[in-house]
């Protein structure tokens, strides 16, 4: 059975308009059902929907305000989902709502209480829960107040054998009116490319006291935030791409977020297509796994700078657009580790720069918001410019604006060809 039939209509000049209409069953279903099935597997959430983003700074309240509109009896927005085209168990796949169904099913495991007058009512009773300070009791949510939970019908609408990419575009189209973030979108995005990244790395930002979750933040100059929820999707796209595009001239042009998402869309535009067919794919997963580990093998085994008096210096990224430059650069065809040692001679170079200059500008700040005469700190300013390698004081360059754009990638992919 097609999950999409089309009807064509004609308008007063005998003009065709093809519409396409989606097959679709409507229902009212009680709390209790809809939750089942939902613990017995029945009706999920596929992979590629966005994660929880009821949780977090500012929206203590937002699943716990959920569960009271409920109980007052409002009326919620219907719920979507599909059956994919294909699936042998028909199970149910929610494309909107999926904030909601974890909200009753987090509420109905006794993850979070909801406040009603002064007291905070639980699903279930579990002594383990501190005392509660502040006021207020912890109690067991009346038996009336949860038959009125549980017999609330959800409005469901299900679209019947859908594929794969036709629902993730209809999630799309959905969450226009709740705008997604690139990270999300990427996510959601049918492709090879996209299952294969969210696998990479799923498991291990899932786990921030692991060494796997602490080598990638090392290696890519990456901060938690970076990490969080699905963002690391786009820094696996710029990677990726840069394995990938190596060679072409639009090399250096899905560093950046907004960039990486056309990257993931390309569809035979201007020559650019990573909607991979399964062989091609493979060869290129390879290519970009092992330059990964390429990476990581380089970096552990860089020779480290001896420094009079001092520590020795050891070089990692200053910050990701960094990392990525030089994660392209050691995965070019000519790279060789012969130049290993003019390079860690190059990013000491870098790094002593970095610290003058910075101590340097904020006594220009400091001395321009007191008002006071800024001529010797400029003098002193030029001579650390005239004493330095132009090479070092142009790489600091690129990282004044736009890092990660294609500009300031090709130069410092310059830079780098000038000094080995």
């Amino acid at each position: 059975m097609s999950s999409m039939n089309y009807t064509t209509f004609h308008d007063e000049n005998g003009n065709k308009i093809k519409i396409p209409q989606y097959e679709v069953e409507q229902e009212d279903i009680a709390i209790k059902y809809f939750h089942q099935e939902f613990k017995n597997g029945e009706r999920i959430l596929d992979a590629w929907q966005r994660l929880d983003g009821w949780s977090g700074k500012g929206k203590e309240n937002y699943k716990a305000d959920f569960i009271k509109a409920i109980l007052h009896g409002t009326n919620i927005p219907k719920i979507m989902e599909y059956t994919l085209k294909g699936d042998p168990s028909q199970r149910k796949r929610i494309l909107d709502g999926g904030h909601r169904t974890r909200a009753i099913d987090e509420f109905m495991s006794a993850e979070f209480p909801v406040k009603l007058g002064e007291n905070y009512y639980w699903w279930d009773k579990d002594d383990s829960r501190p005392s509660r300070e502040g006021g207020g009791h912890d109690l067991i949510l009346p038996r009336q107040l949860k038959d009125i939970f549980t017999k609330y019908k959800l409005t469901v609408t299900t679209y019947i054998n859908l594929t794969d990419e036709q629902a993730r575009e209809k999630f799309n189209d959905l969450n226009n009116c709740s705008p997604m973030k690139v990270h999300e979108v990427i996510n959601s995005h049918s492709s090879l490319l996209i299952d294969h990244l969210r696998e990479l790395w799923g498991d291990i930002v899932s786990d921030e006291n692991s060494e796997e979750y602490a080598m990638i933040r090392e290696l890519f100059s990456l901060s938690k935030a970076d990490l969080e929820s699905l963002k690391y999707m786009k820094v696996l796209v710029s990677l990726f791409s840069l394995v990938e595009r190596q060679g072409q001239k639009d090399l250096f042009d899905y560093c950046q977020p907004t960039d990486a998402l056309n990257y993931v869309r390309a569809n035979d535009d201007a020559c650019l297509n990573t909607q991979f067919d399964a062989d091609t794919f493979e060869v290129e997963w390879v290519n970009f796994t092992d330059s990964m580990e390429k990476y990581q093998g380089w970096v552990e085994e860089l020779p480290s700078l001896e420094v009079d008096g001092k520590d020795p210096y050891t070089w990692k990224p200053h910050n990701h657009s960094e990392a990525l430059s030089v994660f392209h650069f050691m995965n070019s065809v000519n790279f060789t580790t012969d130049n290993d040692e003019k390079l860690i001679k190059f990013f000491k170079d870098c790094h002593d720069y970095r610290k003058d200059l910075s101590k340097i500008e904020k006594e220009i700040k400091k001395k321009v918001k007191e008002n006071k005469d800024i001529s010797e700190l400029q003098k002193k300013l030029n001579e650390l410019n005239t004493t330095m390698d132009d090479n070092v004081v142009d790489w600091m360059k690129t990282f004044k604006n736009n890092g990660s754009g294609p500009t300031n990638m090709g130069n410092r992919n310059t830079i780098l060809t000038n000094v080995v």
